[in-house]
């Protein structure tokens, strides 16, 4: 029986693990774990609004994992809508329309497009949005009736360290700590702050608004009777923002696009339940995902999902079950 250690506990950890054959030994180690109260900012996947909005400018792996993902959260909303995944449409405006065109056109389910005044296009389809709350800590709990083990560590130094808790296969998933690590030092992982707001609304549906520059406005109703707005996010170097100028401006924004849900840009008009504030592992290069040799190591790399993490999560999490596979078949 393979043992397989698994570096971090976000969002790609434990959708790798939840997909790997129930016949390997799992073991997840992070300085931060899933159910952690109050939950660090130093790790992104309980802080992120969590929801499935198609990425562009990609390789075609990773639309390819943009949309095993998406299928596959689907299902389980269906099967286990306990998980803190639902259904939800999701009206996505590109103000800048894509030089070559929408790539998941019609190759999501309920797809619409159709053009603006401005020469922007207004797309929809059926999504996703997910509560990290609910989700990590579902995800956690099935993977540990599973006999998957779940271990607190405050620092790991490096991947070849991991050679010492006699495990077949170490799986590279510490996203941001990818950076860090004496023998991966990959410098196209950056941090970036991002700031989003928690707040009571009947807004049910998604909506987000790609804006010139690089500007995201986003809304995703959980269908508890609040909603996640964003977005701002600023590289870790620059200064902490106040929480109150975080709150005007991502209201002010929502309330331009969606005047009648948030009739107001005032943010004392709304009860706000929760500032939320994750540092992400951003990588220009994007997604790595493929096997190395570290030492005497085998080492799978799972990071560098960007802003995508729950967008890429279960895609993902199956092309690097395929690498451990032919690891394991070497054993």
């Amino acid at each position: 029986m393979p043992t397989i250690t698994i570096l971090g506990a976000g969002i790609t950890a434990l959708s790798t693990a939840y997909t790997l054959p129930k016949s390997h030994r799992l073991k997840i180690l992070a300085s931060n774990l899933p159910g952690d109260l109050p939950s660090s900012q130093n790790w992104a996947s309980p802080h992120a609004c969590a929801g499935w909005v198609a990425l562009g400018g990609l390789s075609p792996l990773e639309q390819q994992m943009q949309l095993d993902s998406l299928h596959f959260l689907r299902q389980l909303s269906l099967a286990n809508p306990e998980s803190g995944v639902r259904t939800a449409l999701l009206t996505d405006i590109h103000e800048d329309p894509p030089v070559n065109g929408i790539w998941y056109k019609n190759r999501v389910p309920g797809y619409t497009e159709s053009l603006n005044k401005d020469g922007g296009i207004t797309t929809k389809y059926e999504s996703l949005v997910i509560d990290p709350s609910k989700f990590l800590v579902w995800l956690r709990t099935e993977l540990e009736k599973q006999g998957t083990v779940f271990e607190r560590v405050e620092k790991v130094e490096s991947l070849s360290e991991l050679s010492g808790v006699a495990t077949d296969v170490v799986i590279n998933a510490s996203g941001l700590g990818s950076r860090e690590l004496i023998d991966v030092k990959d410098e196209n992982v950056v941090g970036d702050r991002t700031y989003t707001v928690r707040v009571e609304t009947e807004f049910k549906e998604m909506f987000v608004r790609r804006g010139k520059g690089g500007k995201y406005t986003y809304v995703f109703g959980r269908g508890d009777g609040t909603a996640v707005l964003g977005g701002i996010s600023v590289p870790v170097e620059e200064e902490v923002k106040g929480l109150e100028e975080v709150r005007g401006e991502i209201i002010g924004r929502v309330h331009e696009n969606l005047p009648e849900y948030f009739p107001s840009a005032d943010p004392k008009e709304y009860n706000v339940l929760e500032d939320l504030v994750g540092i992400r592992p951003l990588r220009f290069a994007g997604v790595r995902v493929e096997k190395e040799m570290i030492g005497d190591q085998k080492v799978v790399h799972a990071y560098g999902t960007t802003i995508g993490g729950y967008i890429h999560s279960f895609g993902l999490a199956r092309q690097v079950a395929k690498l451990v596979d032919d690891f394991v078949f070497e054993l």
